[in-house]
């Protein structure tokens, strides 16, 4: 049986689906991918780290994705007026509590928000990669990354009444690609 696997970003510990999904293994950490893996799916900073990791097997499906490169103090920005406006914690998602591990997290993901993915993007083939997107995700997922995908000529998938946290319509859409 082919698995399918959600990468997480690396300071989330856990998420709870709503729904039941037999095929469908969730990690965080280091990506362990192997050539039996049919799905890559990858949410927020876990997008960044399916992007960097994939194997070129089976479909890479980014999740909310904060692309394309722009400078830390633009994230640290928009991570502010993110927080202000959905908030951090959220049912299905459960973070660190550990201090030291969350500042060490924190660096690992701004040495993600470095890197510029465009190269990579350009190496994938167009019938590989689909980007879903929460319609009302302007801090990470924004616009300008639509724009920054599609010019690549990838396919976007927006889902209304959804910002850049977990929600269920983001995981009814998901569903699609994983049933």
């Amino acid at each position: 049986m082919n698995k399918k696997i959600l990468i997480l970003p690396g300071w989330m510990t856990k998420l709870e689906l709503e729904g039941d999904y037999p095929n469908l293994s969730i990690q965080s950490g280091k990506l362990n991918v192997g050539a039996e893996d049919e799905s890559l799916i990858g949410f927020s900073l876990g997008a960044l780290v399916a992007l960097r990791d994939w194997n070129g097997k089976g479909k890479l499906i980014l999740i909310n994705p904060p692309l394309p490169r722009r400078s830390i103090f633009t994230w640290l920005f928009n991570w502010v007026r993110y927080i202000l406006a959905e908030g951090l914690f959220r049912k299905q998602q459960k973070f660190t509590k550990n201090p030291f591990k969350y500042v060490l997290e924190i660096a690992q993901c701004v040495k993600l928000l470095r890197i510029d993915f465009s190269k990579r993007l350009s190496s994938i083939p167009k019938e590989k990669l689909i980007m879903i997107r929460g319609k009302k995700d302007n801090f990470f997922c924004d616009d300008r990354a639509v724009q920054f995908v599609r010019a690549k000529g990838f396919q976007v998938i927006e889902v209304k009444n959804c910002g850049h946290n977990w929600c269920e319509a983001l995981e009814k859409e998901i569903s699609k690609f994983i049933n």
